[in-house]
């Protein structure tokens, strides 16, 4: 017998929350503080280590270097004020990258396919969303305060970052329950991180000699009205974040989540080369289309101008490898001179890794091996030139263009930086049934694991010290 008219009981979210938490084994309170002990000690000791890392640049900085104190202090705190910005953007395009809202493939199969409100469900992914923007806007504001040791009101400050991570974060949100194209908003996000890195290339270049005199000038009122309006937007943008909820669909919840999931399995796992393949693949899907071409030559000479071809497609890596040559200049600037020749192998390194792509992908698919032919050495080298020529090239722009830059160091990154790249791209898969050792402070640890991730960073650390004794001899 059908019963006709009889009403629908629905659920409200909040029980369906509460029938979830009730599944969870619960923990104890001892258990809890014991945790929350442990994990403080560790923050405790890397956050000492940070503080004493950053008190001694500053007292190098202040201490003297190639440059006068008035051109130090302006282009630094130019050159923090466009990182800055520049890390808003990133923050950006970080979080449409991710989302911002993301539910799991269970939440997405048992709980938003049913008639339960889904902007409620989803009201505590967007405050787990809003917090993550609002921490990271205001540490980006206590980094800017760290690096230009401005005066100012700190209250209102803190503040005005934190409304401005919840804006940022909100107005993503919107764009992600939007039918406007996401990949659009990125593209202009990527114009402006360009731009914005062109901007502190020039005022490394240029030395200007402005300072941010109106930072300190304005008095607290000045920061309390602005940290008011900007509160008021934070209010405003959250309340359409909320609103917009109820249009979000489970195609849409779930556009990081391929991303979302690598990066849980990278971190999980101590090994980041799912999180960069999804990456890597994501970055192909914007392109989209390719021209196809035929490559002459021999099988050496067509690998290699298979690989520029790469190169030439992911522009990005390309403009990475050209920015970070102002990084030795910038260590110049600032008179860091001690750390220069450390800092230039390591930055080498990061610069010639953007160059490194299809050798990682020819080292870590032995599908693609087979598919290309050849012996694996001769695949090897073929995929070493793209990165052996711009380790050279980087290094030889460095001499030219920075003051203060030997050629003895120059040269050691040059053949440094791609070997270290050569030292992480073959790798082999972890293996993760390493005996695990007590050390005392750091508890069992898999020495063997931990052996087996200093691959290439073991290198890159003794060619740093290389370079540092070379400097000092």
């Amino acid at each position: 017998m059908t019963v006709v008219g009889a009403p629908r009981i629905v659920p409200k979210a909040g029980a369906l929350r509460s029938r979830k938490r009730s599944w969870k084994p619960r923990r104890s309170l001892p258990y809890l503080l014991y945790a929350l002990l442990e994990r403080g000690i560790y923050v405790a000791i890397l956050g000492g280590l940070i503080v004493e890392v950053v008190r001694s640049g500053f007292e190098r900085v202040e201490g003297g270097g190639a440059a006068p104190e008035a051109v130090r202090t302006s282009v630094t705190q130019l050159t923090a004020a466009v990182i800055a910005v520049l890390c808003v953007v990133l923050l950006a395009k970080a979080l449409l990258a991710f989302g911002p809202l993301y539910a799991g493939a269970p939440a997405r199969t048992w709980l938003l396919s049913t008639p339960v409100d889904r902007g409620a469900l989803l009201s505590r992914h967007l405050a787990v969303a809003v917090a993550i923007g609002l921490a990271v806007s205001a540490g980006l504001g206590f980094a800017f305060l760290a690096v230009t040791r401005l005066s100012v009101p700190l209250v209102p400050w803190f503040t005005l970052w934190a409304a401005l991570g919840v804006v940022l974060t909100c107005l993503c949100v919107l764009v992600q329950a939007g039918h406007r194209s996401v990949r659009g908003v990125q593209r202009g996000l990527s114009v402006a991180a360009y731009a914005l890195v062109g901007v502190a290339a020039a005022i490394l270049v240029l030395r200007p000699g402005y300072l941010l005199p109106g930072l300190e000038q304005a008095g607290t009122v000045a920061y309390a009205v602005c940290a008011g309006v900007v509160l008021a937007l934070a209010v405003v943008a959250a309340h359409l974040a909320r609103r917009s909820l109820d249009a979000m669909t489970r195609g849409m919840v779930s556009s990081g989540a391929e991303l979302a999931t690598a990066a849980q399995v990278s971190v999980l796992s101590l090994d980041v080369t799912l999180f960069w393949s999804i990456v890597a693949e994501r970055r192909a899907r914007t392109i989209a289309r390719v021209r196809p071409a035929a490559i002459s030559g021999s099988r050496f000479v067509a690998l290699v101008k298979a690989d520029l071809a790469r190169v030439r497609r992911t522009p990005t890596g390309l403009f990475i490898w050209a920015a970070l040559m102002a990084v030795p200049y910038a260590v110049t600037v600032v008179g860091l001179t001690a750390f220069l020749p450390a800092l230039h192998t390591v930055t080498a390194f990061l610069a010639v890794d953007r160059l490194a792509g299809g050798l990682r992908v020819v080292s870590r698919s032995p599908a693609i091996r087979r598919a290309l032919g050849g012996s694996d050495l001769s695949l090897t080298l073929a995929h070493l030139v793209v990165p052996a020529a711009g380790a050279v090239l980087w290094s030889a722009g460095t001499v030219v263009l920075v003051p203060g830059v030997p050629v003895l160091t120059a040269a050691v990154s040059a053949v440094g930086a791609p070997a270290v790249a050569y030292r992480v791209a073959t790798r082999p898969p972890l293996d993760y049934s390493s005996p695990v050792v007590d050390v005392g402070l750091f508890g069992p640890t898999p020495l063997g694991l931990v052996v087996q991730l200093l691959r290439g960073p073991a290198l890159l650390a003794g060619l740093a010290l290389l370079q540092t004794a070379l400097a000092a001899g």
